[in-house]
């Protein structure tokens, strides 16, 4: 497609989507800033061991953690013998969180994704799951979708 000299559908579908990079962008910087693996010791450990149980997720499943984080609810998921990827926007969360289960001898894969566009094929997981961490997407019906 080309645009001409005033614009037209693709230069705005292109300022759209400089805008909506940059926004990825920013909300990755900004989890990446803090110390949020402590945050997640200190305060959300047990939801994660929560929501896997209130899924009834089991040995053999293939589950997806969206906005994973550092895996508060994929590690639990991985314990109970599920085949578990874990996703996050941000990179450095999931580096985090790579940690613990290997110490543990669990394996998860660990893949940056956004949640809001996934890039995995509908019906690829038995389970698909988000302690907390897909509230806090931008666009709610992109990532319910």
């Amino acid at each position: 497609m080309f645009a001409g000299p005033r614009g037209g559908r693709l230069a705005a579908m292109t300022t759209q989507q400089l805008g909506y990079d940059e926004l990825k962008t920013k909300h990755a910087t900004m989890w990446a800033s803090g110390d949020y693996p402590k945050m997640v010791d200190t305060f959300l450990l047990p939801l994660g061991p929560r929501l896997v149980q209130a899924a009834g997720i089991g040995p053999g499943q293939r589950v997806l953690d969206v906005a994973a984080g550092t895996g508060n609810a994929s590690i639990p998921a991985a314990q109970t013998g599920a085949d578990v990827t874990a996703t996050d926007l941000t990179p450095e969360l999931l580096d985090a969180g790579r940690a613990r289960p290997e110490a543990q001898g669990l394996d998860i894969t660990w893949r940056p994704a956004d949640a809001e566009a996934l890039p995995f094929e509908d019906a690829s997981y038995d389970v698909v799951m988000s302690s907390i961490g897909v509230m806090f997407a931008p666009h709610h019906q992109a990532a319910a979708t």
